[in-house]
């Protein structure tokens, strides 16, 4: 094994990734497991195998390191869950408005608790507002933070414990963290960068170049993601090596050679910080500070073995950092470009001659310039494909027109980077006010033709798409194990057809599979939520709730393939104007005032609804089955018997439920319900036709 150092990074990383994910019964036997695998492969033959020994020590060692990091610092921790502190908190950078007027949630660095000091990072849902960096004193209730899909993200941020503001308010003198200043370093050149640019596009920049995120709208959000270039908005690698490439020294016969390298190391660590260490530019940076030790001891870099070492200089701070979707995002990534670039070396092997005669015939050009188109589709589709199960495994959607949005976008990332440093420079030099107004100009009119083309892929057939995520797991896989089983019997060549093949097959099953099934899902505020139903691309949504819930409503049916929104039906009685015009029809059940109606919703969709003084009631009926949504105490003459029931804040009286089905997971009325609650931040069900009902996420909390 000729990257040792590469088998021993990813090892200890996957090591912890485990050792932090699985239940603690199965850590020691699949632990067990893979190091017996790995001594099979080291001692077959009779004979000790090399190539095992870096990852079996990189297993160990992520083992290890994880459950002593779990035992010296997450553990004292928690074990401080369900005190009450006076403590000295500091507002970090991440700090936004919370759900209360006047406050913000975010995180809190706590240095001083009951008089003692500390260095413990909380994450609080609602704190007094105050600028990042600002200190006060506040009484804290300090709970373990909950087991929802966020929780591993704080985890991985260093964050362990929830606090409660309680109250007893005391502003302090703010910090002088040089953290705080860089932040507010980043503030300032973010408004001289968006001063005479348009706002959408100005936050686009802001984003590219300095990482702040505030100034983009949720608009941009969204056409990035649904084009599959949202990488662009983060900075990453792509973006660290334009920079760095700007400022590349010459030969290594250059006088001032390595003084000039010592510049580079320097700016990378200061642009690393100023952008406040996300784990994409961290492992970008330490890897080009790596290449630029070798290049300074005149020694060629290794992407592998660098990247290696990056992972374990990422992992060794806290255990759960492979946690963090950036991480594994960010890792896949550049494993999936290495991948594409050792396959357009073997295409140009095997199909370009050689010998300087063929390279001047005008066979050979055209070969050649349709190989880097072909390498630059492969490049781009690997990629993505690298990335997807980060995607599904974190319950994202994946963008069918990621390949071309790619194509068309990254290039013209480059001359935006530079324009945009060259707006600041202008920025800084009052004299040079005329040049700002023109370079903002130009800078304006590049991206302006980027979105374009960013929307434009938005509009794509298949952009936004819907991959049923553990099915999409399990073709990812057998792909990938095709993939190996090619490798190994050294016939790559025919992978293309066979993995062609096989997806053509998997498409045609998923897509036969999922017609007629309707799957319901649940969506929005704890308590509260919204009910949406999905089947053969139309949409219904039973709704409930405020604002927040119809924004949750919007990023649910994007998520799964933006289907057509056929009817809305409005439970609510008391509520605020929202804007329902993309639905074909919209039912408000607060006016029948004691009466009933039947609806045709969609094909084969339809329901009965009551409207009463207490409260409303939408029964819908789906081939044989029945599922039922509610707002308060209905008053219905005799009972409705359903099938499913997605209850909200109050169980209704007048249904009656095979399962009940709920976005949390400690509702106020459990221990009224009489049968099975199934609950989840998220849950969601399918109806599969003339079949059954089956339960796909959440999981049951009582069963009486």
């Amino acid at each position: 094994m000729t990257r040792k150092l590469a088998g021993f990074g990813f090892a200890f990383a996957m090591a912890e990734l485990a050792a932090v994910c699985l239940p603690p019964l199965a850590v020691l036997p699949t632990a067990a497991f893979v190091v017996l695998i790995l001594l099979f492969c080291a001692l077959r033959k009779h004979s000790f195998r090399p190539a095992a020994a870096p990852v079996l020590a990189g297993v160990m060692s992520g083992l290890l390191w994880a459950f002593g990091f779990g035992m010296l610092v997450v553990e004292p921790q928690l074990r401080l869950a369900g005190q009450t502190v006076t403590a000295r908190a500091v507002v970090m950078t991440d700090a936004e408005a919370s759900y209360q007027d006047g406050s913000l949630r975010g995180t809190l660095h706590l240095v001083q608790m009951n008089g003692r000091d500390c260095n413990i990072k909380v994450n609080c849902s609602a704190f007094p507002a105050a600028e990042p960096g600002d200190r006060f004193e506040a009484t804290f209730t300090l709970q373990a933070i909950s087991s929802d899909r966020y929780r591993q993200s704080h985890y991985a941020d260093g964050v362990y414990l929830e606090a409660e503001y309680t109250g007893g308010y005391a502003p302090l003198e703010p910090s002088g963290s040089w953290i705080f200043g860089l932040y507010r370093l980043r503030q300032r050149l973010s408004r001289a960068l968006c001063v005479w640019m348009p706002a959408e596009l100005g936050g686009i920049e802001a984003a590219m170049l300095l990482g702040d995120k505030s100034r983009l709208t949720q608009t941009v959000e969204d056409a990035f993601r649904a084009a599959g270039v949202s990488h662009l908005l983060a900075i990453s690698g792509l973006h660290l090596s334009l920079l760095c490439g700007i400022l590349a020294a010459g030969g290594r016969k250059w006088r001032f050679f390595r003084p000039y390298l010592a510049v580079q190391a320097l700016m990378t660590v200061f642009y690393m910080a100023l952008t406040g260490f996300p784990v994409s530019v961290l492992r970008a940076g330490i890897i080009y500070l790596i290449a630029l030790l070798g290049y300074a001891l005149l020694q060629p870099p290794d992407l592998l073995n660098s990247l290696g070492l990056a992972a374990v200089l990422i992992s060794l701070p806290n255990a759960w950092a492979p946690c963090d979707i950036g991480f594994q995002l960010s890792f896949c990534g550049v494993l999936g470009v290495q991948l594409s670039g050792r396959l357009g070396e073997w295409q140009r092997q095997r199909l370009l001659p050689e010998g300087e005669d063929d390279a001047r015939t005008w066979r050979y050009r055209v070969m050649e310039r349709a190989l880097r188109i072909l390498e630059a589709v492969e490049t781009a589709a690997v990629a993505s494909l690298a990335t997807l199960p980060v995607l599904m495994v974190h319950g994202l959607s994946a963008s069918g027109a990621a390949i071309p949005a790619n194509l068309l976008t990254v290039w013209m990332l480059r001359p935006a980077l530079i324009l945009g440093l060259l707006v600041l420079v202008a920025a800084a030099l009052p004299w040079l006010g005329p040049l700002h107004h023109l370079l903002s100009l130009a800078l304006s009119v590049w991206l302006s033709w980027q979105y374009a083309l960013v929307r434009w892929c938005t509009d794509l057939p298949g952009a936004r798409l819907y991959l049923p995520r553990r099915y999409a797991l399990l073709i990812w896989c057998v792909l990938a194990g095709l993939g190996l089983v090619f490798w190994a019997k050294r016939r790559m060549l025919w992978y293309i057809p066979a993995a062609v093949t096989c997806l053509g097959l998997a498409i045609v099953l998923g897509v036969t599979m999922q017609a007629g099934v309707l799957r319901v899902l649940m969506v929005g505020t704890a308590g509260n939520a919204c009910t949406v139903l999905i089947r053969d691309g139309q949409a219904v949504v039973l709704f409930r709730g405020g604002a927040a819930n119809l924004n949750a409503v919007w990023e649910c049916l994007a998520e799964n393939g933006a289907p057509a929104w056929t009817a809305v039906i409005d439970l609510r009685q008391e509520k605020q104007t929202l804007d329902f015009s993309e639905a074909s029809m919209v039912v408000e059940l607060s006016r029948l005032q004691g009466q009933s109606c039947t609806v045709c919703l969609a094909d084969g969709i339809t329901a009965d609804c009551y409207g009463s003084s207490d409260g409303t009631l939408c029964v819908v009926q789906v081939d044989a089955f029945r599922l039922a949504a509610a707002a308060g105490q209905p008053d219905l003459p005799a009972p409705v018997y359903v099938d499913l029931l997605c209850a909200a804040g109050s169980l209704p009286d007048c249904v009656s439920a095979d399962i009940i089905m709920v976005n949390t997971v400690s509702p106020r009325w459990l221990e009224k319900a009489e049968t099975v609650v199934f609950g989840g931040e998220e849950p969601a069900a399918a109806i599969r036709p003339g079949k059954s009902i089956v339960l796909e996420e959440g999981k049951a909390v009582a069963v009486q």
